[in-house]
């Protein structure tokens, strides 16, 4: 006999129960954001208040990603705060 045990809050965020928001074009989000999945190859800035030392001392993801394409079909993960985009679409995954 198996056990049904609760869902954990991860698995909860990783089937979007708390919601999305689409991006396209050079559209931003200020929310917590525990997930971006590109849907058509895009240029993003995320702002998240775990990497504080990441490459620069800021608090963006790897500092200026302004000059990086990520391909359609990436799916990045982080606890991100804010969310702009340069070009192209996402998904953004709510935190809560």
């Amino acid at each position: 006999m198996s056990v049904l045990t609760p869902t954990t809050r991860t698995e909860e965020q990783s089937f979007g129960e708390a919601g999305s928001t689409f991006l396209n074009g050079t559209d931003s989000v200020t929310k917590d954001i525990c997930a971006i999945t590109v849907i058509e190859d895009a240029v993003l800035h995320a702002t998240n208040t775990v990497w504080t030392n990441f490459t620069d001392g800021t608090k963006h993801l790897k500092g200026e990603t302004n000059s990086v394409t990520i391909p359609a079909g990436i799916t990045i993960y982080g606890q991100f705060t804010a969310v702009g985009l340069d070009s192209g679409s996402v998904l953004c995954y709510h935190a809560v």
